[in-house]
């Protein structure tokens, strides 16, 4: 058996929505606040996978300078950017690879992981054509459950899940040591319109990283929530309500839209969620592996 390194982890880069918290041109209440208190901020949903100097990044957000910032500080030293996985053509999810490129940090053949519709996507789309010619990054194509060795120790597997695939596939991922198995799906249109029974791969897990979006269908006054389509954090909890208490333990909801009442430290709706043995990510969380 390989040698189970204390050094891997999962890093969390980050937990709002692909506009951020506060959100650009948010002026009601719900962002007031966080606009004028800085630590209230969230980055773009994001993790990395470590170990040692390698980092694994799964999403490239409009946010990655802060993100990359926050692998070297976690690390204490600059990482080696092993890979990147990219989950879906939503903006928040693949906008920061921008950074990677001549006018910025104009890297040297970076593998970036995509399904075949993404991949299409971004040999189609300037400027990210342009990574590809000057290669800063290439593009390795992935398929639905084959498992990519990241080291000894850690694999990576993408999951399909069902979501407004208007330019690309969705996926999730499970990410894999010896000791433990962890889900991040930070995006998903329901769990019911999804023919894998989330309940099941909770138990099946250590830690999930979930879409809680959106904590109900009030949020968007306006605009119909349903051109955006995320699972309710509670219908979520109502699903999950059929799960032990050890279970529940494990669900961490992540991808906050700016609206989400979770958001709010002293809110209601966060100490009822926490209550029931849930958990909200938060930026900078890290999970040993």
């Amino acid at each position: 058996m390989n040698p189970i390194h204390p050094s891997e982890n999962i890093l969390i880069l980050g937990t709002a929505q692909d506009g951020g918290y506060p959100q650009t041109g948010c002026r009601a209440e719900c962002c007031f606040e966080a606009w004028n208190d800085p630590r209230m901020k969230r980055l773009v949903s994001s993790i990395a996978i470590l170990s040692g100097s390698d980092c694994w990044i799964i999403d490239m957000t409009p946010d990655f300078r802060y993100q990359l910032r926050m692998i070297e500080t976690t690390l204490n030293r600059q990482p080696n950017i092993s890979s990147i996985f990219i989950s879906h053509a939503h903006v928040g999810h693949y906008m920061g690879l921008k950074e990677l490129g001549l006018e910025i940090m104009n890297t040297d053949h970076i593998p970036v992981y995509v399904m075949p519709k993404m991949k299409s996507f971004l040999e189609e789309n300037e400027p990210f054509n342009q990574l590809i010619k000057l290669n800063n990054i290439t593009l390795r194509q992935i398929s639905e459950n084959v498992t990519i060795q990241l080291n000894d120790n850690l694999s990576i597997s993408p999951i399909l899940v069902p979501h407004r695939n208007e330019l690309s596939e969705t996926i999730g991922f499970t990410i894999k040591s010896p000791d433990k198995s962890i889900l991040y799906i930070s995006d998903i249109d329901t769990w019911d319109s999804w023919d894998v029974d989330i309940n099941d791969l909770i138990r099946a897990n250590d830690i999930l990283l979930l879409d809680g979006t959106f904590y109900s269908d009030e949020e968007l006054p306006g605009r119909n929530i349903q051109d955006v389509p995320h699972p309710f954090i509670k219908e979520s909890i109502h699903k999950f309500s059929l799960l032990e208490e050890v279970d529940r333990q494990k669900v961490y909801f992540t991808h906050l839209n700016h609206t989400n009442p979770v958001l709010k430290i002293t809110g209601l709706e966060r100490s009822e969620l926490i209550d029931q043995g849930y958990h909200i990510a938060e930026d900078g969380m890290l999970f040993s592996i």
